[in-house]
């Protein structure tokens, strides 16, 4: 049987809505199941949301006929990332791999904003998750300083027009072992390059036109990736294989550059048709 692949959508995505926008990404396996945030990802912080994330991956895997021990492939996006890295470091013997999706991984200027507008007008912290995602919040710093020992589990794909990440780049997990994964036309790689010589992109999906925060998840190539890495592992489970060990040590991946900033031979490169 298929690695079971709990989904966890972003702030204030529950009900019909979330069903609508992660639609493409769970209707190419049938043991994809959503889980959504709890008080739409709002007044519940991310530390204390990881109770209700677990109560519904276990109920997604019962429904499924599985054990709750059963190993998993967390997909997560937006501020779903940052809650699914946070359950794969809590459950580093069952996550078998992470992919963040427009992760906020350097926080949100526009979570920050709102969480603090609010606290200005009630006088009350009523919007803690959203203060979670702040740059630089407890939760995030606890976060950056955990990651790497799972890192190499983990694969995190963002896009150059990230509306709610300013600068996109904000969504780049700059930590060892992580693979990054960018969404982008030629010229914004190529501009990407140049601008960001330190953030190394292991894989590009090109695109014609602009993937937005949004989109990602519906995006063919992003939904395909992702289905390859379950098959993998769904492999490696029936064959026997060995699952990496989460102490394993990652060396930082390679810069790929060439010195005219255009894309250089050896990176992974996927072609997008125009919509």
């Amino acid at each position: 049987m298929p690695i079971a692949v709990p989904i966890v959508a972003g702030t204030a995505i529950k009900g019909v809505a979330a069903t609508v926008m992660m639609r493409g990404v769970m209707e190419r396996h049938p043991n994809a199941f959503l889980v959504t945030l709890s008080s739409f990802g709002l007044t519940v912080p991310l530390h204390r949301a990881q109770a209700q994330i677990a109560r519904d991956v276990q109920r997604g895997l019962a429904e499924q006929g599985r054990d709750p021990d059963s190993p998993l492939v967390m997909v997560g996006h937006s501020q779903g990332a940052l809650a699914s890295l946070r359950y794969a470091l809590e459950h580093q013997d069952q996550v078998l791999h992470v992919f963040s999706v427009g992760c906020p991984w350097q926080g949100s200027v526009s979570a920050g904003f709102w969480s603090n507008r609010i606290k200005r007008l009630s006088g009350k912290h009523l919007a803690p998750a959203l203060r979670d995602m702040a740059p630089d919040s407890d939760f995030l710093t606890k976060l950056h300083g955990d990651l790497p020992a799972i890192a190499d589990r983990v694969t995190n794909i963002y896009s150059t027009h990230e509306l709610f990440i300013r600068p996109y780049v904000g969504a780049h997990i700059d930590v060892p072992g992580v693979s990054n994964v960018l969404i982008a036309n030629e010229m914004e790689y190529a501009r990407h390059l140049r601008t960001f010589q330190d953030l190394p992109i292991d894989e590009l999906i090109e695109v014609t036109g602009r993937v937005t925060h949004a989109g990602e998840m519906n995006t063919p190539e992003v939904r395909s990736l992702i289905w390859r890495k379950v098959s993998e592992l769904s492999a490696n489970i029936r064959l026997g294989r060995t699952m990496p060990s989460p102490a394993t040590k990652v060396a930082p991946p390679r810069q790929r550059t060439a010195t005219d900033g255009r894309p250089q031979a050896g990176i992974a490169r996927v072609t997008k048709s125009p919509a």
